[in-house]
């Protein structure tokens, strides 16, 4: 009876071992750096001035959320929710020199779906990401009284970069963002329209805890 007793203990102690091990959740949050995506607009006449819109410095945002990992021996599927804040910024230059940073900044929900490689404590992942544009801030607006606002539909990336996991709790993650879609905010110049991409290019920088 005491051996029957030991070895279900036993059982159940290997099952949440190993489940332990083919699933974990946790939280996460970090930092971004981002860029638009824009073609350089010359010669813009508002009546008194002449100026050019080109690309501007990539800005930095941040994002909050939450992970989980089902893992197969090397190999790892992880979705992942966030809040993410990002955009980018559009110089005008004007025509006697005079440089002014026009603020792009989106708040988003990203969901990515990541499949990696784990050898040890070091990860490399690629994936898919879906974001949904939950408001904005857009300094153009300023400039372009026909400029639309932004889709609420979901545009699509990818995600892909490496990883470490410390302690099998703590993990630290740098990948790259690319656009997959192209839509958002455009603005008519001279008869052209011109289109700023609501998926900016961006560097993310995140901090990870499994439970």
């Amino acid at each position: 009876m005491k051996r029957l007793v030991f070895i279900a203990i036993a059982a159940v102690i290997f099952s949440v071992s190993a489940s332990a091990q083919l699933f974990q959740y946790g939280i996460k949050g970090g930092i971004n750096f981002s860029t638009l995506k824009m073609e350089d607009i010359t010669g813009i006449s508002d009546g008194t001035d002449v100026y050019n819109l080109v690309t501007g410095e990539s800005v930095r945002g941040y994002q909050i959320g939450a992970m989980a990992r089902v893992k197969v021996a090397m190999v790892y599927v992880q979705p992942e929710l966030y809040f993410a804040v990002t955009g980018g910024s559009v110089e005008q230059v004007m025509e006697n020199g005079a440089t002014e940073l026009l603020d792009v900044q989106f708040n988003r929900i990203d969901i990515p779906l990541l499949v990696g490689v784990k050898f040890g404590p070091a990860r490399i992942n690629v994936g898919p990401v879906g974001s949904a544009v939950v408001g904005s801030k857009n300094e153009l607006q300023d400039l372009f009284s026909d400029l639309e606002t932004v889709s609420s539909g979901l545009t699509w990336g990818f995600q892909a970069g490496v990883g470490i996991d410390v302690m099998k709790k703590l993990t630290l993650d740098v990948r790259y963002e690319g656009s997959l879609s192209q839509y958002g905010d455009s603005f008519t110049v001279g008869g052209m329209e011109h289109t700023l991409d609501a998926r900016p290019t961006q560097w993310i920088v995140a901090l990870g805890w499994m439970f």
